[in-house]
């Protein structure tokens, strides 16, 4: 199955930096996985479509998703290095706050996916390469996240 070795090619950079698979899944429609950083921070679900019915294979989708209160060492310090304000970047690791509930905002998304952008390049050129587009979605921690 080719979607199989496709999908092992689009995540095996984040594989081999430590990111631990969660589940991995193939149905008539869809090969998926998702795999969470070895901060447990942040996780990303790829789930690429198998539909052999069809020529126009659609979109890939890409999730990163905000799913523990506190960020990572690397990405602190990556989004400091970014010139993140300290106080933000306090509020977004949960030292600021002793809930740490704030959710992310669409600019710290953003960064976040560029502090990601390697692999996601080599997701977006897989997806070209099978005549798809990637769709990238963000989602952060609390309410309209």
């Amino acid at each position: 199955m080719p979607w199989l070795d496709t999908r092992e090619e689009a995540t095996r950079s984040l594989v081999d930096n430590g990111w631990q698979r969660l589940y991995s899944a193939i149905t008539p429609r869809r090969a998926s996985v998702t795999l969470l950083d070895p901060s447990e921070s942040l996780q990303i679900s790829l789930q690429i479509p198998v539909d052999s019915d069809s020529d126009a294979s659609g979109d890939w989708d890409l999730w990163i998703e905000a799913c523990h209160k506190q960020l990572s060492l690397p990405l602190r310090t990556w989004l400091e290095e970014q010139g993140l304000e300290r106080s933000t970047l306090s509020r977004l690791s949960g030292t600021g706050r002793p809930q740490g509930e704030e959710p992310l905002d669409l600019k710290t998304k953003l960064q976040v996916a560029r502090w990601l952008q390697g692999p996601i390049e080599t997701i977006e050129q897989l997806a070209k390469a099978n005549n798809s587009q990637l769709v990238l979605h963000l989602a952060g921690l609390g309410l309209n996240s």
